[in-house]
């Protein structure tokens, strides 16, 4: 039997005020616990995956040796980079806990400790309190799945903009009645590495966007892009999966000026950062070429809107995060033909992402610095073509680099 208890005890408001209550949890990852039995301090378990979080919940004698049944206990924790206090009064069953920075407390009451932590993880699965977790997380950690480095959003904003700009060379296609209306396969390879200030995590990313371009026979230039992007994430030693579909349609308002459309759908999903969510999508974007003598210099511009949903994995727990963001992504590019033996063509782009208005994630804004090598640059002739670069990526405590490859035909 159970129990719920609704009233927050007035030493646990104290905690829950307190801006030092955790200073001495000593871990600079997503989920830690340090279980302190009788005034005697435990180790601190510090991780990147929920899993071993799960694990020192369920036995405190991970963290401290001390601990019986019977123990009072002060336990300090974070789950999902959000703070978390648990306790026991001696000889009580009675868990105590407190979500300070999402003003959520109360306790469970089983017939052991064990049901009572039981009772305890069954809340976490099927309240709300695991969206409100995922949103804090977003807002203030680079690591969030949804929103940090590597993570769904910041992602599918590029995909949407570099589909229409950089990606592709077949954005710009050139003058009317023009050109090969094949269409196009595409596939690339993208590995990334960013460094974060305040964590040891490395997070890296391997990514293998997929793409079909369906191109009219009357008009090459009008262009029906499906994108299937799939990524593989690691956070330290945990791994995240993303997926999507997005499809784009390229509309040529002049010989330099296309403009395109864009809607899509993705998730990810990781049971080692105890995250799950759908990602649902729409954007607006525009790519202007203007000729300067052997260079081209291209212009891009775009407006996205990006909104969480629900997504569901087996018997795994289901809940929205409740995200939704405008964000705009800018960025120009300048062309240069080259001539190593064979003609091919070096891409120099500058890109900065930002989101707009309400609140905003940890990593709100980011800059790209990229140069590319491919052959057949020409849009109007193109029949297959690679294309191989790098790109410095920097946002507030934020540093990377990508390498990427692609290959259309």
């Amino acid at each position: 039997m159970g129990l719920r208890v609704t009233y927050i005890s007035s030493a646990l408001w104290t905690l829950m005020a307190s801006p030092f209550a955790f200073a001495d949890l000593a871990c600079d990852k997503s989920y830690g616990l340090r279980v302190d039995v009788s005034g005697r301090t435990g180790v601190v378990i510090c991780d990147s995956s929920s899993e071993s979080f799960a694990d020192s919940i369920n036995d405190f004698k991970r963290s401290n040796i001390n601990y019986t049944k019977t123990s009072a206990v002060s336990a300090f924790g974070r789950f999902n980079d959000v703070d978390l206090a648990l306790s026991y009064a001696a000889r009580s069953t009675k868990l105590v806990y407190a979500f300070p920075q999402l003003g959520d407390a109360g306790s469970f009451t089983g017939a052991t400790r064990k049901e009572s932590q039981q009772m305890f993880e069954d809340y976490i699965k099927t309240s709300g309190i695991m969206g409100q977790i995922v949103n804090y997380q977003a807002r203030n950690s680079p690591t969030s799945p949804i929103t940090g480095a590597g993570g769904l959003v910041p992602m599918t904003i590029a995909s949407d903009f570099n589909a229409n700009f950089s990606d592709s060379p077949t954005a710009i296609a050139g003058p009317s009645g023009a050109g090969n209306s094949d269409n196009l396969i595409g596939a690339q390879l993208n590995f990334a590495s960013f460094n974060m200030d305040n964590t040891s995590d490395r997070v890296k990313t391997t990514s293998i966007p997929f793409s079909y371009t369906l191109r009219n026979d009357i008009d090459p230039r009008r262009q029906l892009i499906f994108r299937v992007p799939v990524t593989y994430v690691e956070v330290g030693v945990a791994r995240t999966i993303q997926a999507g579909l997005g499809v784009a349609y390229r509309i040529p308002l002049s010989d330099h000026w296309t403009l395109s459309p864009g809607a899509g759908y993705s998730f990810v999903e990781s049971r080692d950062r105890a995250s799950l969510a759908s990602l649902y999508s729409a954007s607006l974007s525009s790519a202007y070429v203007m000729p300067l003598g052997g260079f081209d210099l291209a212009i891009g511009n775009m407006l996205g809107y990006y909104a969480t949903g629900k997504f569901s994995a087996g018997n795994y727990y289901a809940y929205n995060p409740d995200l939704k963001y405008f964000a705009t992504r800018n960025g120009v590019m300048l062309s240069q033909p080259v001539d190593l033996g064979k003609k091919l063509g070096i891409q120099y782009s500058l890109i900065d992402t930002r989101y707009l208005g309400g609140e905003k994630p940890y990593l709100d804004n980011f800059q790209e610095l990229g140069i590319t090598l491919g052959t057949n640059p020409s849009a109007l002739d193109a029949r297959s073509f690679v294309r191989a670069g790098l790109t410095y990526i920097q946002g507030p405590g934020t540093r990377g680099l990508t390498a990427n490859i692609g290959y259309w035909f």
